[in-house]
């Protein structure tokens, strides 16, 4: 038999197969509505992040749709597969709330499994699995799961006292992930309170010699810098080669998958090839997060990203705080296109936006130590985070079976 390659050591027992009918009894009271009453409903979220509530809605508003009222302690699953099959388990918090027909509910039976245990078990792959394989058509996108299919899947349990053990062991970690989570918050908001600080001038820096700096200035950006734009068309991928950067590599810019070749970056970036100390800004969906080329690596980018090249007068790790800041984002807001879908601004639009610095290069190299220094405490907590996250999703992979 199969075993799970990391397990408590004082557990012997073989594990054995249980349908799902066997483990769970499907239940759900159907709404039967008020017109004069108003109903709060459930949602699911990806990736095993538990369930979110909905705004209070009304009779109207739900329409035709069937809805039940929601039971505490159940396994829920999100019938309908997209990239991800959603699941979670109801707690005390969600009485009195109503779940939809896609959201069917399952209440363990007793001294067979646990609910901790199980809703851990449909997040690791095994679990998708058994959730595709019940849905008709297979694993494709958008199947909806079968719910006779459903009940007849088999799952490979431990003991109940096992599979207590488990969810008690992954729980633990759990908690040590949501207080890493906190802490990387707190460390956010504190470089967001000093931020202000600095970019309102309420704090100011002094030279060496503990005189003052000289007052601000403001400019449009298209002033002080040049800006670009990427590729209109989507290029054809290639196995490697030069890097392609969109939006969702931002916060990572060295992070892409997607290359192009050699041939067609120097084809398409003839007059703005990316260089060193640039610095690309999000222009679509998300505008205005930002990050700095700080390699001479060759990147090529798409035309969700703006690229901005400051003049010499610069300090650019100063410069892409400075497009962080309160006042150049709410210059951003004030000229993008808000009718648009997803939201954007336009490249000319970009140099129109109004940008505070400081005329002391001195002054910019202080702030620029000073919030990078943060970046650098942020970016490890992030990193013990990732570590983390990363050790729960090993573990869910080899303590089932």
């Amino acid at each position: 038999m199969m075993e799970p390659t990391v397990r408590f050591p004082e557990f012997k027992d073989s594990w054995n197969n249980y349908k799902i009918e066997d483990m769970f009894d499907r239940v759900g009271t159907p709404v039967d509505l008020d017109d004069t009453q108003t109903y709060r409903e459930i949602g699911i979220r990806s990736h095993g992040k538990g369930i979110f509530h909905k705004e209070e809605t009304n009779a109207t508003e739900i329409g035709n749709k069937r809805v039940f009222w929601v039971e505490p302690d159940c396994f829920v699953v999100n019938i309908v597969f997209a990239w991800e099959r959603a699941v979670a388990k109801t707690t005390e918090k969600e009485n009195g709330m109503i779940a939809s027909h896609r959201f069917p509910m399952y209440k363990p039976k007793k001294n067979i499994v646990d609910l901790d245990y199980i809703t851990e078990y449909f997040i690791t792959k095994r679990g998708q699995n058994v959730l595709i394989l019940a849905s008709p058509g297979g694993a494709g996108r958008n199947k909806t799961l079968g719910q006779k299919e459903f009940a007849k899947s088999v799952v490979k349990l431990p003991s109940l006292p096992e599979q207590q053990k488990i969810a008690e062991f992954l729980s633990t970690i759990d908690t040590v992930i949501e207080k890493q989570k906190e802490t990387v918050s707190a460390w956010e908001e504190r470089k967001k309170g000093v931020m202000q600080k600095l970019f309102s001038q309420e704090v100011r820096f002094k030279a060496d010699d503990g005189s003052d700096f000289p007052e601000w200035e403001e400019k449009k950006l298209g002033e002080i810098a040049d800006i670009y734009d990427g590729v209109h068309q989507t290029p054809e991928y290639v196995s490697n080669g030069v890097k392609f950067v969109s939006v969702e590599n931002i916060e990572n810019i060295y992070s892409t998958n997607k290359y192009i070749t050699q041939e067609a970056f120097e084809r398409d970036y003839k007059n703005n090839i990316p260089k060193k100390w640039d610095i690309l800004m999000t222009r679509i969906g998300d505008v205005g997060r930002v990050a700095l080329i700080d390699d001479d690596e060759q990147l090529a980018y798409y035309v969700s990203l703006a690229l901005i090249r400051v003049s010499s007068n610069f300090i650019p790790q100063f410069f892409v705080q400075a497009l962080r800041s309160d006042f150049f984002q709410a210059e951003l807001w004030k000229n993008m296109l808000h009718t648009a879908y997803p939201k954007k601004i336009n490249k000319q639009d970009i140099g129109k936006c109004k940008v505070k610095f400081p005329v002391s290069i001195v002054e910019q190299q202080k702030i620029a130590d000073c919030l990078s220094s943060l970046d650098e405490v942020i970016e490890k907590q992030k990193a013990t985070l990732a570590a983390w996250e990363e050790l729960k999703k090993g573990l869910l992979q080899q303590m089932f079976v």
